[in-house]
């Protein structure tokens, strides 16, 4: 489902902020187990301290959960100590705990294999891929751009642009907007072209060759050649050395 921005970006920004530094995770955990009680709460509203009364992961920074939430735009407060989806929200309720199950799923993971292995840009190459390999596009894309804005005028500028403007066109099919996916996906592999064969680790050779098949699928797609896009062809970001996954 497609969120309006005003909850897209916020919710996006959890799970941000989760693979980033996984210690720093409780936001999305607390808001994870929220949507949980609240799908099956009464007017999905919550009381704070059932959230304070879960364990909470061994590799989390402890927290209590109902501040964790507390100056967030997804949430609101309502009588007797409860929480309920912000109003605004409120119908989206089951998608959004749809969403947030899969944010902790990429989260977790990345977690337990204990985060990035890298300093730098590589680290944030390893915490984009945590989300790209989930299928997590436009958060991929909220994670790397302030990394992006933050290089000087070179080629990792250039290629950094080109992995993220690739995984924005990845978004936009996820989303049937296959023109607009097309074209932005193309800008993506011209820029990220100079990256070829390793960009700070990152295997460069089959991400472009998978990412320009999965541009003439979608483009197959557009044309009405084939009834539905081959999802699992997308390739994987893979680095240099580890032998799977990052």
């Amino acid at each position: 489902m497609r969120f309006p921005k005003a909850l897209r970006d916020p919710l996006a920004h959890l799970v941000v902020a989760a693979v980033s530094d996984p210690t720093h995770a409780a936001p999305l955990w607390t808001f994870r187990n929220f949507c949980r009680l609240a799908l099956h709460s009464e007017g999905g509203s919550v009381p704070d301290r059932a959230l304070d009364a879960l364990p909470q992961p061994p590799w989390m920074a402890p927290s209590v959960a109902g501040e964790a939430l507390k100056e967030s735009p997804l949430v609101a407060p309502v009588r007797g100590g409860r929480l309920v989806l912000a109003p605004a929200f409120a119908r989206y309720l089951p998608a959004v705990a749809q969403q947030v199950e899969a944010y902790w799923a990429a989260a977790q993971a990345f977690a337990e294999q204990g985060g990035a292995r890298r300093a730098g840009l590589a680290g944030a190459l390893e915490c984009g891929a945590a989300l790209y390999n989930a299928g997590l596009y436009f958060e991929t894309h909220e994670l790397l751009e302030p990394v992006w804005m933050e290089q000087p005028k070179g080629p990792d500028l250039t290629v950094l642009q080109g992995i993220i403007q690739a995984a924005v066109g990845l978004y936009h099919f996820q989303h049937g907007n296959w023109r607009g996916g097309i074209r932005v996906l193309g800008y993506g592999l011209s820029k990220a072209e100079a990256g070829r064969p390793t960009f700070h680790g990152l295997e460069m050779e089959d991400l472009m060759r998978g990412l320009a098949a999965s541009r003439e699928a979608a483009r197959a797609v557009a044309a009405g050649e084939r009834d539905a896009f081959p999802w699992e062809a997308v390739p994987a970001m893979r680095f240099a050395g580890d032998g799977a996954e990052a």
